[in-house]
């Protein structure tokens, strides 16, 4: 049976607790494969305005903020992720720019699915809403459908929602990397169609140090679909990222006037 969000929280949990076991475990050795962006985001953050308000769900560890410095941004920018030692090193890298960064930069532990979204700052006040790589790590139909009503809340009028999701499929490499479910305790009948289970090693030359995350494979039906539930039009759709230019899928969603 494939759960939908009406269906036993149990596996949602399950999964949910898979991927912060990752990146609670991995975040160090992760995080040092992430220090450049990925083309799809520089080609993004040339089309943000200089003076506005942009909200980063998933900031990881900062690595955004000298593309930021790179546009002359001079708005604020608020950056949140469920990993401690990730908003560390956001602090570390946004202390780093002292002199060089002309805008304001604010940090803090936030979970997308387990935190209570009526604490937010500042809703229905945010200019921009960033969500690079985050979204498929979101399992459960209903899951999703309710960040998407979390994001829109926080949205101003004609705001801007900018994603990207990963398209592993893409890749003869990262194909490898799919993994049967029963390695997270899980079966097939489990998990909605488009789940996959990947591994990731801390060291390639070792067998030791695997982690295992879960990934959503959006199609773009499905994001078409959640966008014009949530009230927004898709400004502009556009793949990006590895060595054939594919395995990343960018969207920008507006919210309505």
């Amino acid at each position: 049976m494939h759960y939908n969000g009406s269906v036993d929280k149990s596996i949602i949990h399950k999964i949910n607790a898979l991927n912060r076991e990752f990146y609670q475990t991995f975040s160090a050795s992760f995080s040092s494969t992430r220090y450049r962006v990925q083309p799809g985001v520089s080609r993004i953050m040339k089309t943000i305005p200089p003076a506005i308000t942009i909200l980063d769900l998933g900031c990881g560890n900062g690595n955004i903020l000298k593309e930021l410095v790179k546009i002359g941004f001079s708005g604020s920018y608020c950056g949140v992720d469920f990993s401690d030692h990730l908003i560390e090193k956001s602090r570390q890298a946004y202390r780093e720019l002292e002199g060089k960064a002309a805008f304001k930069a604010d940090f803090s532990v936030f979970d997308l699915i387990q935190s209570d979204w009526t604490d937010f700052p500042a809703a229905g006040e945010w200019e921009v809403i960033l969500a690079f790589a985050v979204l498929h790590h979101i399992p459960g139909m209903g899951e999703r459908k309710k960040l998407f009503q979390n994001i829109h809340a926080l949205l101003k009028p004609a705001g801007k929602f900018i994603f990207s999701v990963w398209q592993p499929q893409n890749s003869r490499r990262l194909l490898k990397r799919f993994q049967n479910w029963e390695q997270a305790g899980l079966t097939e009948a489990d998990v909605e169609n488009g789940d996959i289970l990947m591994d990731w090693k801390a060291d390639e030359s070792q067998i030791n140090g695997v982690g295992y995350r879960y990934v959503h494979l959006y199609s773009i039906e499905e994001l078409e679909r959640s966008a014009a539930e949530m009230g927004c039009s898709v400004e502009d759709s556009f793949y990006s990222d590895g060595k054939e230019g594919n395995i990343g899928l960018y969207q920008v969603w507006k919210k309505a006037d």
